[in-house]
C-alpha cells in the first residue's frame, strides 16, 4: 500500500505525459514539505487572495488514453475535477475502469495525453481484490500499520499516535473486537472492512476505490457512504469509486466518469447520467428516472 502512494505521491502536482518515463520525476511540493515539519511562509497578496477565490482543480485530465499496447480502452479524456468532488467510475465489464483509476494512481502509463494533479494530494488505494496473502500472520492491527504514513519502529512496533488513530478507525469500521485477530480468520466482508479502514488510516484527500461495496452487505454499504459523507464534511476529502451497481454509486457522487466503446463521458452526474448516454455505453436499453431526490436507472 505505502508503495503504491509513493508512486502516485510522485506524480502529484505535474503532469504526466506518456514519454515522461516509468514512474516519472520525484518531486517535493510546497505542501509535502510543510507536512513534512519544513519552514514554509505562506504567500500573501492579490495572487493568494485569488488563489483562494479560485482553487486549483483536484485533478486536470488532458487529451488521456488509457489502456495497454495496441489496445486503447477509451476516447480522450479532457476534464477538470474539483477539490473535494466524489466521482463515480462507471461502464460495462471490459471498459477500463480498473485501468483508470490505475494510470491515474501512477501504476500504469497513459497511452498519450496527460494528467495533472493538484500538488497537495495524497492517495490511498482499496483494489478490487484482498492480495493479502493468508500465508502471513497478519493482524487487523499489523494491517493498519501498512497505511500508517508516519512510520513506526517496527513492524510490530507502535506509538500513542497510531494507537489512537487505530482505534478510532477500527470503531468506525466496527472492528475493535478483531484488533488482534489474524486477517486470515476473518470474513470476505470483514476483511474488506479492515482494507478500507488501511487506506484511511492514513487520512488521505483522495482515496480510490475499486468495487468496494462487492463484499459488504447492505448495512455496511450504508455505513460506508457515512464515512466517506463525515470525511467530506470535515476536511478536503474526495474519492474515486468504481462500481458495477449504478444505483449504488450516483447518489453519493457529484461527477461521472461514463466509460463506453464508442465514447467516453466526464462530468457532472445528472449531465452524464442520461437514458441515452448510458444506452449507448452499455448497448442496450436503459431507463432513467428520479424518485423521492434520487436517480433510479432501470435496465429496459
Amino acid at each position: 500500500m505505502d508503495h503504491d502512494n509513493r508512486r502516485a505521491k510522485a506524480n502529484s502536482g505535474k503532469r504526466r505525459p506518456v514519454d515522461a518515463g516509468k514512474h516519472g520525476s520525484q518531486i517535493k511540493p510546497t505542501s509535502e514539505l510543510a507536512q513534512r515539519g519544513g519552514a514554509v511562509t505562506p504567500p500573501s497578496g492579490p495572487q493568494e487572495a485569488a488563489r483562494m477565490l479560485h482553487p486549483a482543480p483536484l485533478l486536470q485530465l488532458q487529451s488521456l488514453v488509457i489502456g495497454y499496447p495496441q489496445r486503447s480502452l477509451c476516447t480522450p479524456l479532457n476534464l477538470q475535477i474539483p477539490s473535494g468532488a466524489a466521482v463515480g467510475i462507471i461502464g460495462a465489464n471490459g471498459s477500463g475502469k480498473s485501468t483508470l483509476i490505475k494510470t491515474l494512481v501512477g501504476l500504469l502509463d497513459p497511452l498519450s495525453g496527460q494528467y495533472t494533479w493538484n500538488a497537495a494530494m495524497r492517495c490511498s488505494y482499496v483494489p478490487q481484490e484482498d492480495r493479502l496473502s493468508p500465508l502471513f500472520p497478519l493482524t487487523v492491527v499489523d494491517v493498519l500499520k501498512m497505511g500508517w504514513r508516519d512510520g513506526l519502529p517496527r513492524l510490530r512496533g507502535s506509538n500513542a499516535a497510531f494507537d489512537t488513530a487505530a482505534t478510532q478507525m477500527l470503531h468506525e469500521v466496527e472492528l475493535t473486537a478483531q484488533r488482534h485477530q489474524l486477517i486470515s480468520e476473518l470474513s470476505r466482508g470483514q476483511r474488506q472492512r479492515a482494507l478500507i479502514a488501511r487506506a484511511l488510516i492514513g487520512t488521505p484527500t483522495v482515496l480510490f476505490l475499486d468495487e468496494p461495496y462487492s463484499a459488504l452487505d447492505d448495512f455496511f454499504r450504508r455505513k460506508l457512504q457515512e464515512i466517506f459523507l463525515r470525511r467530506r464534511q470535515q476536511a478536503e476529502f474526495s474519492f474515486f469509486m468504481i462500481e458495477h451497481d449504478i444505483n449504488r454509486v450516483v447518489n453519493q457522487v457529484d461527477w461521472v466518469i461514463l466509460l463506453g466503446p464508442q465514447e467516453t463521458l466526464c462530468g457532472p452526474t445528472a449531465d452524464v447520467i442520461t437514458p441515452q448516454t448510458l444506452s449507448r455505453a452499455y448497448g442496450t436499453p436503459l431507463h432513467v428516472h428520479e424518485e423521492n431526490g434520487e436517480i433510479h436507472v432501470h435496465f429496459v
